[in-house]
């Protein structure tokens, strides 16, 4: 999930101003979500993407989203044809939309997109999105080698390695010897069978386990800081009490943005403070 709140499930994502989730693998009816786009991407599978990023506008009023990340954790490679929804609230019948998108892979944007709709009120619209590989004439796409099995530098197709990590063409990505230990089959950076390593709970790979310093990943609420997992404004939302973060809603460990948890004297507030 990014910015906001949301559920997630699978197959697509939800995407408004102010948040996105995953969709559902069912599309709802036209009407079920109001003034809307429909967004489904197309591109080819060997651009092994991990993740797509989303910006818009819509004319005459100024109004923009984005740009956001999906999903928010690189965890696996996307299939062509996934969906995700644009939630754009009241804007005129008739009015004009241009969406944007660039496909990701460990990080680097490796392919682009564009389309433009005809909003309907009240109504959602489709609009395809085909995601092309960057070429050297897009500054932040790096470049893409045409039949090539392994990654591609500076118009080279090299074989894939730890430092030149990719598969069919796309642009060469150096993995991270912290938080990867191999480039795998498929061109993507992994520790041991699994996706390499991410997140504030983690600082480094190692014997194929994602870790903080000499022990196991944080739990939950918790941010690894110089090999040791604590309680932190990076990874509550609610309070810290005894290096575990809580709600913070409760009089016994009211508090909120990862400060220690207070113990009311009455109530703890709907705004997690002392009452």
């Amino acid at each position: 999930m990014m910015r906001g709140s949301g559920e997630a499930t699978r197959g697509g994502w939800m995407l408004a101003l102010v948040c996105a989730v995953l969709l559902g693998a069912c599309r709802d009816p036209a009407r079920a979500s109001g003034t809307a786009l429909y967004v489904t991407t197309e591109f080819d599978p060997t651009l092994l993407l991990t993740q797509v990023r989303v910006w818009g506008s819509v004319e005459g009023d100024g109004s923009t989203f984005g740009p956001d990340l999906l999903p928010e954790q690189p965890d696996r490679l996307l299939y062509s044809g996934e969906t995700l929804r644009v939630l754009l609230g009241d804007i005129a019948n008739g009015t004009q939309a241009q969406v944007s998108i660039e496909g990701l892979r460990n990080g680097v944007v490796v392919a682009r997109g564009q389309g433009s709709a005809q909003i309907r009120d009240g109504y959602e619209v489709d609009v395809t999105l085909r995601l092309e590989p960057a070429t050297p004439d897009n500054p932040d796409g790096g470049t893409f080698c045409v039949g090539c099995d392994g990654c591609c530098r500076q118009g080279v197709c090299l074989d894939r390695t730890f430092q030149t990590c990719g598969a069919g063409g796309i642009a060469c990505v150096t993995c991270d010897e912290a938080r990867a230990d191999t480039c795998d089959s498929r061109g993507v950076c992994v520790c041991g069978k699994n996706p390499a390593c991410s997140g504030v709970g983690v600082d480094r790979c190692a014997n194929g386990q994602c870790r903080c310093g000499n022990g196991p990943a944080c739990a939950a609420g918790q941010e690894c800081v110089n090999g040791t997992c604590l309680c932190t404004s990076n990874s509550c939302s609610g309070c810290c009490l005894n290096n575990t973060c809580q709600q913070g809603n409760t009089q016994s460990a009211c508090g909120k943005g990862g400060d220690v948890c207070l113990q009311c004297r009455k109530n703890c507030n709907t705004d997690r403070t002392c009452k």
